[in-house]
């Protein structure tokens, strides 16, 4: 299933998103206003359009307030420019034409900055509910903090046990990759992985930096099932990546498998790295 917009946005990040946002109305206004130069509209008119950019950058950056502010200073500007012609005909003739300007300056200023105000605050909440990986589609650093959450307490409630394993890929070898390759291989590696999992089973992927790590949580399995698991998943994911360009040297690769309960010290271990990794990720 395709991204929602929502989805991509978020993904952006609400600065990011807000740059990309900038850019574009920048852009636009500018494009507006070198047409209308370009038709020989008054002057003023162009310098009136103009004053929408001050306004779009202050809601962009200061929300309702800071759009609100910027319409007034662009009113009192915009008159300004029109005192000459109004000292010399009189008020009246340029009354309607200020209040008009006045009025589209107050409704882009605090309708934008209303707008602006909701997507951010959607975005963060969002970027706090976020589980997924954006490299590869898979589960995410936070999803694995919640997760073994779960698992714990039904493991206690219910006296059951579950088994995680975790596989350390160097970044070395998909960094010499292009950008586009690289993001091409963590994707279709996600895909993989995401079939070749069982229903109750959770995949998860976090990048620290130096280190793709990849974390498969198995409920009720033992530490004879997860081990075999280990071996497999890691020979698998291995061969992948060489496959597809990466020049993984064996030894690089490590794997190691924690089972709950009986080895509390490597569960909590797994999960310190984890909060780690996604303090950096949820700043």
């Amino acid at each position: 299933m395709g991204a929602t917009f929502s989805d991509r946005v978020s993904r952006l990040g609400y600065v990011k998103a807000r740059r990309l946002l900038v850019i574009t109305g920048v852009l636009v206004l500018g494009v507006v206003a070198l047409v209308m130069y370009a038709r020989r509209v008054d002057t003023v008119e162009v310098m009136a359009t103009l004053l929408f950019l001050p306004i779009f950058l202050a809601f962009v950056y200061r929300g309702v307030v800071g759009g609100v502010v910027a319409a007034v200073a662009a009113t009192a500007i915009y008159t300004a420019l029109r005192y000459p012609a109004i000292d010399a005909v009189g008020v009246d003739e340029f009354t309607g034409l200020i209040l008009s300007r006045a009025a589209a300056y107050l409704i882009f200023g605090t309708v934008g900055g209303w707008a602006t105000e909701v997507l951010e605050g959607s975005l963060e909440k969002l970027e706090l509910y976020d589980e997924i990986d954006d490299e590869t589609g898979l589960y995410n650093a936070r999803h694995l903090l919640q997760q073994t959450d779960l698992e714990v307490a039904r493991a206690r409630r219910y006296q059951t046990l579950f088994s995680a394993v975790e596989l350390d890929v160097p970044a070395a070898p998909l960094n010499a990759l292009t950008s586009r390759q690289r993001r091409n291989v963590l994707s279709d590696l996600g895909r993989q992985l995401r079939e070749g999992a069982r229903n109750v089973d959770h995949v998860i992927h976090a990048h620290d930096g130096t280190t793709h790590r990849l974390v498969v949580i198995l409920p009720e399995t033992a530490v004879e099932g997860a081990e075999v698991f280990r071996r497999r998943f890691e020979e698998r994911v291995s061969a992948f990546l060489t496959d597809r360009g990466a020049d993984i040297e064996p030894a690089t690769v490590q794997s190691r498998s924690v089972t709950f309960p009986g080895d509390e010290e490597g569960l909590d271990a797994l999960r310190a790295e984890f909060q780690r990794i996604d303090a950096l990720q949820h700043r």
